[in-house]
């Protein structure tokens, strides 16, 4: 490790230190709500995967407390996804406010005049993340709701145990609802949308991030064979995974889908027969709109990130070579689909 990044790290843990005391000096422990009136719930990352997890916790929310109002504060990004299911959106850009660190007290005050019965700090249950932790304590929430992992104890007055790591996430997630009685139980992550009829067609997305990413060669031969048995849809999210697009397109004749705003994904899905993708955001949404999916993993996570919908599979392929296995997969989804 060089000298430059032990120094960094060094900043970083006085940084945090510095910030548990002085935030934690201030702290007010304020009791559970029996019947509250307003809730939030804080997820301040940017990846769409996420807050399709967190679905079944603010559903269950609405069920257990129907006169409540929920917000949830959600990265910019996709935050369209969360409107788009009726709930009241609160947007955070988290480098925004690195670089400039006035919209975080901008943030903070309008947080605060809300007026928030307690928020639940959504965050992933098993590292916790002091960004979103400093976010609800600023919320002004007498009540904080997180998970008991990593410093989560310190900052939160209602700490839920850490889940068991062999539990899907989303019912991980749901699991913050447990200090209240009369929790509703757990179902998988649902979307609404405007119902459409269904289209002969099968999406494929080449899309992931790090290990999960899948080579262009592995989707070609899945293309090769699906294109003969139904039309097949390619969707993508960055440019990169654009250029796996077109290429498949100019090898295959296949479809390419423009960029999409997450309201017109969520249309443009929901239409499908079937879906194939590496663990990515968009399987997550496939799977909650009810579409049978072939998720495709290189990480062996897929207990904590499988797609839930009915005959939906899971492919643990890191060495990226079962491809038969994955056209046999989907087009029996498809065919079990029709």
């Amino acid at each position: 490790m060089s000298l430059l990044k032990s120094i960094e790290r060094y900043g970083r843990k006085r940084v945090r230190k510095l910030l548990r005391a002085i935030l934690a000096a201030g702290a007010d422990n304020g009791e559970l709500p029996i019947a509250p009136t307003k809730l939030l719930v804080a997820r301040t990352d940017i990846r769409l995967g996420n807050l399709v997890l967190m679905e079944p916790l603010l559903s269950s929310l609405r069920r257990r407390f129907p006169e409540c109002e929920i917000h949830v504060l959600a990265g910019h990004v996709f935050a369209g996804l969360i409107e788009s299911q009726g709930y009241i959106v609160r947007t955070v850009d988290k480098k925004g406010q690195i670089a400039k660190p006035w919209k975080l007290l901008k943030l903070r005050d309008d947080l605060r005049s809300t007026g928030y019965d307690a928020v639940l700090d959504a965050s992933h249950p098993h590292s916790f993340s002091l960004s979103t932790a400093v976010t609800c304590f600023l919320s002004g929430a007498p009540c904080r709701i997180g998970f008991d992992s990593g410093e989560g104890e310190r900052w939160y007055t209602h700490a839920e145990g850490e889940p068991a790591r062999g539990i899907h996430e989303s019912k991980a997630i749901h699991a913050l609802g447990n200090l209240w009685s009369d929790w509703p139980e757990w179902t998988p992550p649902r979307l609404i949308t405007e119902s459409l009829e269904k289209r002969d067609a099968v999406g494929i997305h080449v899309g992931a991030s790090g290990r999960k990413v899948f080579p262009t060669e592995y989707f070609e031969k899945i293309i090769e064979k699906a294109s003969t048995k139904t039309s097949v849809e390619v969707y993508w999210g960055t440019p990169e995974e654009k250029k796996i697009a077109d290429t498949l397109r100019s090898a295959h004749g296949v479809k390419v889908m423009p960029k999409l705003i997450i309201e017109e994904l969520l249309r443009s899905m929901t239409g499908l027969r079937a879906f194939l993708s590496p663990d990515n955001g968009p399987m997550h949404v496939a799977s909650a709109l009810g579409i049978p999916v072939v998720g495709l993993f290189r990480v062996d996570n897929s207990d904590r990130f499988r797609p839930l919908s009915p005959g939906s599979a899971v492919i643990f392929d890191p060495e990226a070579k079962k491809q038969e296995m994955a056209v046999e997969m989907l087009l029996e989804a498809y065919g079990l689909s029709k």
